[in-house]
Formats: structure tokens, sequence, C-alpha cells
């Protein structure tokens, strides 16, 4: 009996063997994985933190109410530029900021979801659903206002 244990423990010790290297691989990827979710988590707030900073300094212009011109810092110097062009820059640097956050959680979503493969984990039902646009909350808004008005005469 002390034979066969042996010949039982050296076959599950190559099996062992052989497995050992496909299970480090994928603990090496899982891990990998989770280092670009948690570095993406950064850069979204990174990149949150100066969208709000933007929000603020176009806030900021728009309350402007004297002056044509405004003082802008370029680089090391500052420069009057019209107050209008200061606007449609901030507006164009906050659309670029909204894409690239946009840009950033969509891979993340991918990134998680890859983990969770890996991990034998299925996905939650509904994990890549996306927020409605403004155009279309104001059009379901006027379509329930329709649905409430034909009740409400009734």
């Amino acid at each position: 009996t002390t034979l066969l244990y042996t010949i039982k423990f050296e076959a599950m010790s190559q099996a062992a063997e052989r497995c050992l290297p496909v299970y480090l691989q994928s603990l090496k990827q899982s891990e990998n994985l989770g280092e670009e979710i948690v570095a993406d988590q950064q850069q979204v707030v990174e990149l949150d933190t100066r969208r709000q900073q933007n929000r603020q300094a176009l806030r900021a212009v728009k309350g402007e109410k004297e002056e044509d011109k405004m003082w802008v810092m370029m680089g090391n110097e500052f420069v009057k530029v019209d107050k209008g062009v200061v606007e449609e820059w901030l507006e164009r640097d906050q659309g670029v900021l909204d894409k690239e956050i946009q840009g950033v959680r969509q891979g993340m979503k991918d990134k998680v979801a890859a983990l969770k493969k890996l991990e034998g984990e299925e996905m939650p039902q509904g994990f890549y659903l996306n927020a409605l646009s403004p155009h279309e909350l104001s059009d379901i808004g006027s379509e329930v206002g329709r649905v409430t008005e034909r009740y409400v005469d009734e």
C-alpha cells in the first residue's frame, strides 16, 4: 500500500508541476489587470479634477461682464485675449476632458470584464449600461409630459 501511495503522490506531483506555470501566468495576468484598473481609476480622478477646475474657470470668465479682453497665462507669459476666445478655449478643453474621461472609463469596464473572466466570474447584468445624454433625457421628459397630459385631460 505504501508503494501505491507513493506512485499516486508522484503522479499528483507531476500533474501539479504541469499546472503550476499556467496558474502562475493566470495570477500574473490578473495582478497586471488589477494594477491597470487602479491606475485608470487614478487617471479618472485626475482628469475629473482638471475638468472641475476648467468648469470653474469657465464660470468665472462668463461672470465677467465689464471687460472685452482678459489676461490669460499661457506657459510662462500673460497674454491679453478676447473674452469670447477664452470661453471658446475653455469649452473646447471641457469637451476634450469629457471625451478622455469617457474613454478611460470604457477601457476600465473592458479591463474589469477581462479580470472577471480570468477569475471565472460572470459579469453582473447591466454592467455595460451607459447614462442617457441630456438630449435623450429631454426627449423622454417631453414624451412623459405628453402621456401625463393625456391622462389628466381624460
